[in-house]
């Protein structure tokens, strides 16, 4: 099994892919890029579980189904062209996860107030809450998600 990564921009996919390479992590990146030859090689890549990270743009976010994602972490909440939240991308996100009858965990990494408020833009829009995890420890999100995929 593996997660995906999403975020808005390719520069800071790459820095992040570098900066988990450099704490040994294997991860694969993905955005626009890349030619044809490049992304379809990173996704074959990831498909064979030659590693079980993958970090993408939104260039992933509509149209692909890859069985062995279990766990999407949104790195930054999806924007558009108005740098307004965009609901529609953020539900392409979470939807390539637990695909095929098969369960998975969407994450959201919120650590202002202006993701806090982007959070809560696309809750209002689906009319759902979002749960929220504290993150002052480990055991507790451990509990949390347990619950969550059942």
């Amino acid at each position: 099994m593996g997660f995906r990564l999403p975020l808005q921009r390719r520069d800071v996919a790459d820095t992040l892919a570098a900066k988990m390479t450099a704490e040994g992590h294997s991860c694969l990146v993905l955005h626009s890029r890349f030619d044809a030859a490049e992304r379809d090689k990173a996704m074959d890549d990831f498909r064979d579980g030659k590693s079980k990270v993958l970090i993408t743009t939104n260039v992933l976010a509509r149209g692909i189904d890859i069985l062995q994602v279990n766990l999407v972490i949104n790195y930054d909440m999806p924007l558009d062209v108005q740098n307004r939240p965009d609901a529609e991308t953020y539900l392409h996100r979470i939807g390539r996860t637990g695909r095929f009858g098969r369960t998975g965990c969407s994450i959201n990494f919120v650590h202002d107030q202006q993701s806090y408020e982007e959070m809560k833009a696309i809750e209002k829009h689906f009319g759902r809450e979002i749960v929220r995890v504290p993150t002052e420890s480990y055991m507790e999100i451990e509990k949390i998600l347990k619950k969550l995929v059942k």
